[in-house]
């Protein structure tokens, strides 16, 4: 382990990871149709690779801990933002995100892009409902529906950053997994590439020793939620940040701003494993990144909401 990630663990124990437990659960929606948002509580934590992380030697980015400082007040979708949810926003806006999405083909026994998939029918899960997360949906589509359910609310919707996303996933944790350290015990929280998928797909990886019932993606909050009261941070479907990707966290702000840059940049950070993911991928610290028009049936998202001083009572 770095110098620089013991100091951060080190640092950790003295700021607290979180106050997680000094704050009750609050959520509200701000239409009735709107995502369904929880309040996090402020705190601090190592983002990165614990002590623990058989992994973290993997990887430039993977290898590095700092420690962070979440002290902006925001509020977290309780879960992805559903199909429901996103094409009341299609019909509702016009919004044309059609394009090819990468999807698994029985035909093929692989993934490939098909332009015939999209939101409204992504072919995984084959009978798609109103409770699935959104999927074939690029960072740019995400975008598009922030913007508009803050046109639509008038409060500052938005994607999270890539800190608040972990900060929110680890949820007090400092263990592998926000379970804990074994991933074995991952399907009464996570929809991984587990033996129920194993059966169905062949990945041409090892899947997760235990059985979640799901073969590829579930409605949302199908399994339990995390101490922050989210369901799904971990599988199911991997989901956008705002932050532009870097292979490094060196000169990262030591707060939980998003790490963009003037002008834009093409590859944006997504986290989070999905239902095709190995146990490796669904670790508290593990990030990776692609194209912003990327779509595929595995990378959905959910929203990010600042809160002002009046909201302190939700």
């Amino acid at each position: 382990m770095s110098l620089q990630c013991v100091l951060g663990l080190m640092l950790s124990c003295l700021l607290g990871l979180s106050v997680a437990s000094a704050e009750p659960i609050t959520s509200w929606r701000d239409c009735a149709d709107c995502p369904d948002m929880v309040r996090m509580p402020s705190g601090s934590f190592v983002m990165g690779p614990s002590s623990s992380d058989a992994q973290a030697s993997v990887g430039h980015a993977a290898s590095q801990s700092l420690v962070v400082k979440v002290d902006k007040r925001f509020a977290l979708g309780r879960t992805d933002v559903t199909r429901r949810e996103y094409l009341l926003f299609v019909a509702d806006s016009g919004y044309d995100g059609t394009g090819p999405c990468i999807t698994w083909s029985e035909k093929l026994g692989r993934f490939n892009s098909d332009r015939d998939r999209g939101p409204s029918n992504p072919g995984r899960p084959q009978s798609a409902q109103d409770d699935h997360p959104a999927v074939c949906v690029s960072w740019t589509d995400a975008k598009a529906y922030v913007a508009w359910l803050t046109d639509r609310t008038g409060k500052p919707y938005r994607l999270p950053s890539e800190a608040e996303w972990e900060y929110a996933a680890r949820a007090g944790s400092a263990s592998v997994y926000p379970w804990g350290d074994s991933a074995t015990d991952a399907c009464e929280f996570a929809n991984l590439y587990d033996q129920s998928a194993h059966e169905v797909y062949d990945m041409g990886w090892q899947a997760v020793q235990c059985r979640d019932a799901y073969a590829d993606v579930a409605p949302v909050a199908a399994l339990a939620p995390n101490a922050f009261g989210l369901y799904d941070m971990i599988g199911n479907v991997t989901e956008w940040v705002e932050d532009c990707y870097t292979a490094s966290y060196v000169g990262r702000p030591s707060d939980s701003r998003a790490w963009v840059w003037t002008g834009g940049c093409g590859q944006r950070v997504v986290r989070g494993a999905s239902w095709v993911s190995p146990a490796e991928r669904a670790r508290s610290a593990f990030r990776d990144h692609a194209e912003s028009d990327m779509r595929a049936d595995f990378l959905g998202f959910r929203v990010a909401v600042d809160i002002d001083s009046t909201q302190e009572g939700r």
